[in-house]
């Protein structure tokens, strides 16, 4: 789970997969955009990140699953256009959206650490002492809010709703004062500014888009494949248990010639149909109920005729 504060919302709660994403890219890029993008799928989190117009970042994290750069934007397509995705974008001073590239793409040393349990001035004073560059984050369930170092020093503080670093921490530290509240430590590679690598010059998106839509449209057809297998096993295994039923009252009432019968005339009545519906067993009872007379008695043919209907309906409400 990618956790980072919301920043100032720019548009939140939009449905990624009813967006052409390759066509909404290059509006943030020729906008000058900076902040990043947030794709909440059910697979995993995608994060973009701009600075003045650049896609600077693309990370996808799910489960054990992490990619980056090109990967990470083709999943984030794949796993919008399959539903379920919710895509949320804040905007941020440059500063801010290096900050964060910085953090997403650095190592952890400390995770979860219950903030109750631990010595933060002692873990304040660590930090400065083993000149860390990188993020203290700070979080429950909502909130989350991120202090930045660089070599030991704090740099600003980032929370909900922030657009560049703030300097003080009144807002920050108030989450470390919630029930629950839990801390990161996070290194990172400060990366200046001109080497960072504009993801869109180089990449296609709209192949990676189409390519995503292609991958989206088999999973959906192999699922619907599995869902009418399954459907098909299901009414066999009930046709089978209407016949036997069938079968075993005719035979009951007429003898072996009654389960004959009745496996003839189903037949006769389902047609080639692979559902047993309503109107295929009240043709069979038709059907049946003339055959058995050559065979039967009216009173026989009568009461079989209720059995086959009394046992029907109790098998098909079960």
């Amino acid at each position: 789970m990618i956790l980072l504060p919301r920043g100032n919302p720019v548009k939140e709660n939009i449905d990624p997969g009813k967006v052409n994403l390759p066509d909404a890219l290059m509006k943030l890029h020729k906008g000058n955009f900076t902040g990043y993008l947030r794709f909440d799928t059910t697979q995993g989190v995608g994060i973009l990140i701009y600075d003045k117009g650049r896609l600077i970042s693309a990370l996808f994290e799910g489960g054990t699953r992490r990619e980056i750069a090109y990967d990470a934007i083709a999943l984030i397509f794949e796993r919008s256009l399959a539903g379920g995705a919710t895509l949320n974008i804040y905007r941020l001073s440059s500063e801010l959206a290096m900050s964060i590239h910085a953090l997403l793409h650095g190592e952890v040393l400390y995770r979860g650490q219950e903030v109750k349990l631990l010595d933060i001035r002692a873990l304040l004073g660590k930090l400065k002492e083993d000149q860390i560059t990188g993020c203290l984050r700070i979080y429950t369930a909502d909130r989350v809010a991120l202090i930045f170092y660089r070599e030991g020093n704090p740099l600003g503080f980032f929370h909900d709703g922030s657009t560049d670093l703030e300097k003080t921490a009144e807002n920050s530290m108030s989450v470390a004062k919630l029930p629950g509240a839990k801390i990161d430590v996070l290194t990172s590679k400060i990366s200046e500014e001109a080497a960072m690598a504009d993801l869109l010059a180089s990449a296609d998106t709209v192949a990676i888009w189409q390519k995503a839509q292609e991958a989206v449209a088999r999973e959906r057809r192999a699922r619907e494949e599995e869902a009418a297998r399954t459907l098909e096993e299901r009414e066999k295994e009930r046709r089978q248990k209407i016949v036997g039923l069938l079968k075993g009252v005719a035979e009951k009432h007429l003898g072996k010639i009654g389960g004959q019968l009745a496996d003839k005339e189903f037949d006769k009545a389902l047609n080639g149909q692979g559902v047993v519906s309503e109107a295929v067993l009240d043709d069979f009872y038709k059907r049946i109920g003339q055959a058995a007379k050559l065979v039967a008695g009216p009173s026989t043919v009568k009461a079989m005729l209720e059995d086959m209907q009394r046992g029907i309906k109790a098998l098909l409400k079960a």
